[in-house]
């Protein structure tokens, strides 16, 4: 009988395995002949500027589409918005529906970074059309992985043309996620982070991941994955759909559409590793094992997490229940690609 830690290595070599020979991933295309574009813009974002906007609008009106364009001022306006151009909230004189003179939107378009990319796509999952991203924010993890990477004319061309894949997507307390989520070191170091600017080098992320490390208290948690359950007091505890959290490239044997999500968390009171962690992730080479693991599930439980924050797609929140619920959704994410 496989052991619970054979099994976990096992499914991270499929995970590693089909993610090398099944790099070809089927692409579908929009099929309306009138695109119309819901162009939605993050003005706050730590990229933003004015002409990049006018570079997606001029591709756009040169391949011939449509496009509304809206500016939301705040994360509950840029949701409002985004349900009203898709049909799914009525408009009202705060959120105006896009002009029907163009046709009905057929895809929605997130100018920011992963927070924004969370909130409209949300929309976007509701009414069943394709989103693409411009990578305006300050990591970009869900561009990286399922769009065009952090190249923002690469980005442009892969939205104008209108060629997109499906994804998982997954719910935690109510909430979507499309990338990751995570309970103590990295809600941690994306605090530290918005305090500093972002490492370059190895040694940079080595040292800011010992200092993250040491200011978390490790906090006696059980976590249930599909049929198993066990007890820890991690420093890490992170769900990632995609391999990217704060840049670094946690999971790397994630797969976009696998229907299953990459558990990693530690044993606990190990701060003095997570120095060689962060160097060796940021560096693509940790190898995952006893000091830090990684597993694969579906269905995902989390108990004793009151008053913990949560990072959830490059924003912070603090929970008010002591049990987080993580499931794969049924319905699927179209994603520019």
């Amino acid at each position: 009988m496989w052991s619970f830690k054979g099994v976990s290595y096992f499914l991270v070599f499929v995970n590693v395995f089909f993610s090398y020979y099944t790099g070809m991933v089927r692409k579908r295309h929009i099929k309306s002949k009138n695109a119309h574009y819901c162009i939605l813009v993050n003005k706050a974002a730590a990229g933003y500027q004015r002409k990049q906007i006018k570079t997606l609008i001029d591709a756009i009106r040169q391949s011939g589409g449509n496009y509304t364009l809206y500016e939301p001022t705040s994360a509950m306006d840029l949701i409002n918005q985004s349900m009203v151009a898709v049909g799914k909230r009525r408009p009202n004189r705060d959120y105006p529906a896009p002009d029907q003179r163009r046709g009905p939107i057929t895809a929605l378009v997130a100018a920011g970074g992963d927070g924004t990319f969370n909130l409209v796509a949300r929309a976007a999952v509701k009414a069943g059309i394709p989103i693409g991203g411009l990578p305006l924010g300050r990591f970009n993890n869900i561009n990286r992985f399922l769009c065009a990477g952090v190249d923002f004319s690469a980005a442009v061309r892969k939205i104008v043309d209108g060629k997109y894949r499906q994804v998982d997507t997954a719910t935690v307390a109510n909430q979507i996620f499309i990338g990751s989520i995570g309970l103590g070191f990295i809600p941690k170091l994306a605090e530290l982070l918005e305090e500093k600017k972002t490492p370059r080098f190895a040694l940079g992320w080595s040292q800011l991941g010992a200092k993250a490390a040491a200011q978390v208290k490790p906090v006696k948690t059980v976590i249930k994955i599909d049929a198993f359950r066990f007890e820890v007091k991690p420093l890490i505890l992170n769900i990632n759909l995609i391999p990217y959290s704060v840049g670094l490239p946690l999971s790397p044997s994630s797969l976009s559409d696998d229907g299953h999500a990459e558990i990693i968390f530690d044993q606990g009171n190990m701060a003095g590793e997570f120095s060689g962690y962060t160097r060796l992730i940021c560096k693509r080479k940790y190898m995952y094992g006893n000091e830090v693991r990684l597993y694969s599930g579906q269905d995902i439980n989390i108990q004793a997490t009151q008053g913990r924050k949560l990072y959830l797609d490059g924003e912070i929140i603090e929970l008010p229940g002591n049990s987080l619920e993580i499931k794969i959704n049924r319905n699927e994410l179209k994603v520019f690609c």
